[in-house]
């Protein structure tokens, strides 16, 4: 079975905007992902592992940084900030179209109530829906990340696995160069054995125009084809309302987050460069914007 986070990334990489994260939650230890951290993907999280804009005893730095560490200076001008860079509430992937939305129970789907129902033309998909617009940042200098990685990768990688024990190899440790953060969000990723299925999105996650999330609540499921497999996440939970949501654990610190509910801190999109080694060729420094398993 292919993973959610495989499923969700594949189909929605091709809208441009960079590595569709699975999990686009903050690090619970190191907060949001930032122009310069350094890391890897997994399960459609990003793991953090330094940061290389700051100096060695930078608090986001906890763990260390790598040995000879030199800290790469970005200038403010090459931070571009691009405000509602994503003002669309649903992202789609190819092969999904909307049929029609209505209050009524569907005896067809599970837990059916007010919502939205697609076609499904093809066998996987995905579809992310967003309460407010997605803004984005990025790092405008290019050929001095590509440059400053190319010096740096092998410390960056004894780091990950000598001092932190991590299973990596080179090609695995990405440079985040730009990313798309919003509010709230909703996600759906799908599969099954045949075409032309029905994908119904309901819950109290949607509005009654199907524009925006509304309540603590959301659910995916699937008929009219084979052997359908639905996945699917909301959050963060602490900025909905807990009327229809699950109960969650640390509720003083949730209620903390909530007074801050209109911070764009939930990471969507991610932009990066890694390291490919071609065949033949020496290695070389690729952003990553030709797909996500499949770099130029």
């Amino acid at each position: 079975m292919v993973a959610p986070w495989d499923i969700y990334a594949e189909r929605l990489f091709s809208l441009g905007y960079g590595y569709p994260l699975w999990a686009p939650e903050p690090s619970l230890q190191f907060g949001e992902v930032r122009i310069g951290d350094i890391g890897y993907l997994s399960e459609g999280r990003f793991h953090f592992l330094f940061n290389c804009t700051v100096p060695e005893d930078d608090p986001i730095n906890v763990r260390g940084v790598p040995p000879g560490f030199e800290a790469m200076t970005v200038d403010v001008t090459a931070v571009e900030e691009h405000p509602n860079e994503i003002v669309q509430p649903q992202l789609r992937s190819q092969g999904l179209h909307s049929i029609s939305m209505g209050g009524e129970a569907n005896a067809r789907y599970a837990n059916a109530s007010v919502g939205v129902r697609y076609y499904c033309s093809e066998q996987s998909g995905a579809l992310l829906m967003l309460k407010d617009p997605g803004h984005a940042t990025r790092l405008t200098s290019d050929r001095h990340a590509r440059e400053y990685m190319r010096k740096h990768l092998q410390q960056w990688h004894a780091f990950a696995t000598d001092s932190l024990g991590h299973d990596l190899q080179e090609s695995d440790i990405i440079f985040v160069s730009g990313f798309v953060k919003t509010t709230v969000w909703a996600e759906a990723a799908f599969s099954c054995k045949s075409t032309n299925g029905e994908l119904y999105i309901s819950g109290g996650a949607l509005s009654c125009s199907g524009s925006s999330l509304a309540s603590g609540s959301f659910s995916a499921s699937m008929c009219k084809c084979e052997q359908p497999t639905v996945f699917h996440r909301w959050g963060p939970l602490c900025r909905l309302p807990r009327g229809n949501g699950p109960k969650s654990a640390g509720h003083a610190a949730e209620r903390d987050e909530h007074l801050d509910e209109r911070k764009s801190d939930q990471c969507i999109f991610l932009n990066f460069f890694k390291m490919k080694q071609r065949l033949f060729r020496s290695r070389v420094v690729m952003r990553a914007a030709a797909g996500p398993h499949h770099l130029p």
